[in-house]
């Protein structure tokens, strides 16, 4: 038990225990150290950006309206994801060799282009599913590189605060886009919501040129973790990654099929559903924004995935408006925290050679959840119905939690020596960190 005895409470005591860096003289705090401009840009770029995404959110009406099953519904709002996962072995590397910066303005680009095509889209055919392919590979290009830069820019010690700052620009999105979207589409046809989608792409594509991305030099660390090995030999990171698809299966069966569900049960408008949730989750994310920054990742995310899962078996019963208002905030508030806390825990992981590749790693493992929910629960529903449905997708949740529950906890040495009370760990410190901590494992391993 020797070492609960020298546990660090800032960075800078954790290295000098471990023979580290010499103790610095305070400067800002890190509780207090401001996140820079740039950082407010990427969030508001992928602000505009996810104004985009969510507009598509809808095309499972579209598709209903061309008389199409939900198990089609499944296959074409899957096929964008899976083919976006295509890319992420590549990605990650070039992420970390590359201006971050490029990838974002390519990914709106291409967003831009392929929204103004589904204009000319007649139905359920070959064009759209190239189209979803293109999409796809331009959502995961953007999306992964700018949830990149939002890491890279954050404080390291106001990580998880930062994030949850960074997810709010996505979180407001899936409230307006399918709100307004859905009353664009009623008064004027899904071809002007395409257009306004399309519109949005080529701001988001201006604001993200204007970024000024760090320039990191890359670090000579073989650890990407503070344990045992490289990163891809890692049974945290590995475990932390199948959490993620887990979750992903529970949140996209939840987003790919409750405007159709809402239709089955005389439910006209899905508006009250996004609004809520996205209400919720952005107030958990304002409010507890810092938290597993002070009391640590797992002590947030564990009840947060519960409360997840509670709120997506819940779903199944929905008869009434209020009842689905209720479930919206329930959801909002679980997802609201849980998403930013894991990306938080697996960014904990990384060092700055290697961060693209991490939060490639987490992006695609989400993803991939989301892609097989649209096409296995596509066929759930078809056979069983939707409460079995939406029951399936929080046992997925509950498996997540399950495996994040069982993961190796060693990270805590790192979480120990980030105190937000204390100064905020330089980029030499926090690398130096992750060499003293790999060294020192053997010595921690009854803590």
């Amino acid at each position: 038990m020797r070492g609960r005895a020298v546990a660090p409470t800032h960075a800078s005591a954790a290295l000098r225990h471990f023979g580290g860096l010499p103790k610095p003289t305070p400067t800002v705090t890190a509780h207090r150290q401001p996140f820079p401009r740039d950082f407010y840009v990427v969030t508001i770029a992928n602000f505009v950006f996810f104004l985009n995404f969510a507009c598509f959110f809808l095309l499972p009406l579209w598709l209903s309206e061309h008389g199409e099953t939900e198990q089609t519904i499944g296959y074409v709002m899957g096929v964008g994801g899976f083919s976006g996962l295509c890319v992420l072995p590549f990605l990650g590397m070039l992420l970390d060799r590359f201006d971050r910066r490029r990838f974002t303005v390519i990914g709106s680009a291409v967003m831009a282009m392929a929204s103004f095509a589904y204009i000319g889209i007649p139905g359920a055919g070959a064009a759209l599913y190239l189209v979803r392919v293109v999409q796809g590979v331009a959502f995961t290009t953007a999306f992964v590189a700018a949830s990149t830069l939002a890491a890279d820019l954050a404080p390291p010690a106001r990580r998880g605060q930062g994030l949850g700052i960074f997810g709010i620009s996505t979180l407001l999105t899936h409230a307006i886009a399918p709100a307004l979207g859905e009353q664009i589409a009623r008064s004027f046809g899904f071809p002007v919501l395409f257009a306004i989608a399309g519109v949005l792409g080529v701001v988001a594509l201006v604001l993200n040129a204007s970024v000024r991305a760090p320039r990191h030099a890359r670090k000579a660390v073989d650890v990407a973790v503070p344990l045992r090995g490289p990163l891809y030999r890692e049974p945290l990171v590995w475990m932390s990654s199948a959490t993620m698809v887990a979750v992903g299966m529970g949140f996209g069966a939840v987003l790919t099929f409750v405007p159709t569900f809402l239709q089955s049960i005389g439910i006209a408008r899905v508006a009250p559903f996004f609004i809520s949730y996205t209400i919720a989750a952005v107030s958990v994310r304002i409010a507890l924004g810092g938290l597993s920054d002070r009391v640590g990742r797992r002590r947030v995310l564990f009840p947060s995935m519960a409360i997840l899962a509670a709120a997506i078996l819940a779903l199944g019963s929905v008869s009434s408006v209020p009842a689905l208002i209720a479930v919206g905030l329930m959801f909002g508030a679980g997802q609201g925290m849980t998403y930013p806390t894991a990306n938080a825990l697996m960014v904990d992981l990384s060092h700055p050679g290697n961060l693209g590749r991490v939060q490639t790693l987490f992006a695609g493992s989400f993803s991939s959840g989301v892609a097989v929910s649209s096409i296995v629960f596509g066929a759930v529903i078809v056979r069983f119905g939707y409460p079995t449905m939406f029951a399936g997708a929080a046992a997925f949740v509950m498996l997540g939690l399950a495996l994040a529950w069982l993961a190796p906890r060693e990270v805590e040495l790192i979480d120990a020596a980030l105190d937000p009370d204390g100064e905020s760990p330089s980029e030499d410190e926090t690398v130096a960190l992750h060499e003293s901590a790999a060294r020192a494992h053997a010595g921690l391993s009854n803590c």
